[in-house]
């Protein structure tokens, strides 16, 4: 067995065919995130993406894009990436630990991995689960399950639409939408949000951008930028910047018109992107991780991810670990106040330390997550949204 870690340019024809092979071998690993245009894009817009390869002589087993941030590897496209992990052989047996250090790194931090083999089982600090929402057997299908299983939720969207229409009147759906000027003001209502609530502006720098920009015009069938819309006539009342394959559709990047906050207009917007979706023929529709008190309505059942650290198994390397351990145990020492706060230390730190490529930008954050570190703690996920 040989470990690699090459550019993503390096990879030719015939290793993109094997990865492939891989992500279409396998069930989980239909996210678009695994497709090896999201790795390209990315790879386009920082100079700090690199490829861990992994062959059996002439045969690829394993492929795991990561960004480089000092010895330290992170998932690539991060904080955005919402899914993660390695794209292995399904009769791959090797040892993660050993891959990344022999592929130069002292560790390799994971977040969203869905560990079916149980390959990080001991390197897992987190556990969650991403709601899924199963459009296979039709849009009339899954709202009718979902009724019946929140009755109120139900009883809340039908009201909510008689109080648009008496009030403000009909509003249009646009499944693709390619407007570029509502997709900035998107982006512009998400930067705002971020601010007024004290996040850490993840859009901030100009790479993310450029990677959505390039998602949505430069996609393929198996990763592919795709922009919602809900409108009151020219107006943008709502929108959602998604990734879509074959099969799934990935919430993503959701906002909306304050000014409508009292119609939710988030909710009317995810009822007509599954409706559509699933006349379209899509499957899925994956709402990742956390902000529950909304994703609950849409899910059909969640599926498990974990989040971590592998480390390379060096006494050097060992001693990294001490400080990461330390930290953690501060966290979960239940000390009124300084428990709560080490974790969102931790948290702001990960989100600033991967979006930013300069040291100004991570001193800038930095200083801005120390002004806000006495607020209340707050949802860190680029993804975060408020949808009531």
């Amino acid at each position: 067995m040989s470990v690699e870690r090459v550019r993503f340019q390096e990879l030719d024809e015939t290793a993109l065919k094997r990865w492939s092979e891989l992500r279409d071998e396998q069930v989980f690993y239909t996210s678009p995130f695994y497709d090896w245009k999201f790795t390209q894009i990315v790879s386009e817009v920082r100079n700090d993406v690199w490829v861990i390869v992994v062959r059996d002589g002439d045969h690829i087993s394993l492929f795991w894009p990561v960004q480089k941030i000092g010895n330290v590897a992170h998932p690539v496209g991060a904080p955005f990436s919402d899914y993660h992990g390695p794209l292995m052989d399904a009769a791959w047996t090797g040892d993660l630990a050993d891959i990344v250090q022999k592929a130069g790194f002292t560790a390799l931090k994971f977040h969203g991995l869905n560990d079916r083999r149980n390959l990080v089982w001991d390197s897992t600090t987190t556990f969650d689960g991403a709601y899924i929402a199963d459009i296979s057997g039709g849009a009339e299908d899954f709202f009718a399950q979902q009724k019946a299983a929140w009755p109120r939720h139900a009883k809340k969207m039908r009201r909510l639409a008689r109080k648009v229409d008496r009030e403000v009147g009909e509003f249009t759906f646009r499944f693709e939408d390619t407007n570029e000027d509502l997709a900035n003001e998107l982006i512009e209502w998400k930067r705002r949000q971020y601010r007024d609530t004290g996040r850490h502006d993840v859009l901030g720098p100009s790479w993310t951008r450029e990677m959505l920009m390039r998602l949505w015009k430069e996609g393929v069938p198996g990763c592919r930028g795709i922009f919602h819309t809900l409108r009151h006539g020219d107006r943008l009342i709502a929108g959602e910047f998604n990734l879509a394959c074959r099969r799934t559709i990935h919430g993503w990047i959701p906002a909306y018109d304050p000014e409508f906050s009292s119609y939710s207009p988030g909710y009317l917007i995810q009822d007509r992107i599954l409706e559509t979706a699933s006349d379209l023929g899509y499957q899925f529709y994956d709402l990742g991780v956390s902000a529950g008190h909304y994703k609950k309505y849409y899910a059909t059942y969640q599926i498990p991810v974990s989040a971590g650290a592998i480390r390379a198994r060096s006494p050097l390397h060992s001693l990294s670990s001490i400080g990461a351990t330390a930290w953690r145990e501060l966290e979960h020492a239940n000390l009124p106040k300084v428990s709560a706060i080490a974790g969102q230390v931790r948290r702001r730190y990960a989100m600033i330390e991967t979006v930013e490529t300069s040291l100004k930008g991570r001193l800038s954050g930095l200083a801005f997550a120390a002004r806000q570190i006495s607020r209340p703690p707050l949802a860190d996920s680029p993804a975060a949204d408020s949808q009531d």
